[in-house]
């Protein structure tokens, strides 16, 4: 599963990255890209990268737990679930 935030102002891209990872969790998916941009600014990559997006999803989603964040480049990061 791709989820394109780049373009999107922060509120919208949060919400929206949020609301990607607990789907793909739920369908079962091992990984979901989320695609950030890299020429226009670090705001959303940041938020994803540095602790923001995982603080939020275990307090929103406590059932996901243990996501591996990855660095794709090319604006991107991969979302990894670790199930039990």
């Amino acid at each position: 599963m791709k989820v394109d935030l780049h373009g999107l102002p922060l509120s919208e891209a949060k919400l929206k990255s949020q609301i990607s990872v607990a789907e793909a969790w739920s369908n079962g998916s091992s990984t979901i890209e989320l695609v950030h941009g890299h020429n226009l600014g670090t705001v959303i990559k940041d938020y994803i990268q540095q602790g923001g997006l995982l603080a939020d999803i275990e307090r929103i989603y406590p059932e996901i737990s243990n996501l591996i964040l990855k660095d794709n480049g090319l604006g991107s990061t991969i979302v990894k679930f670790k199930r039990s």
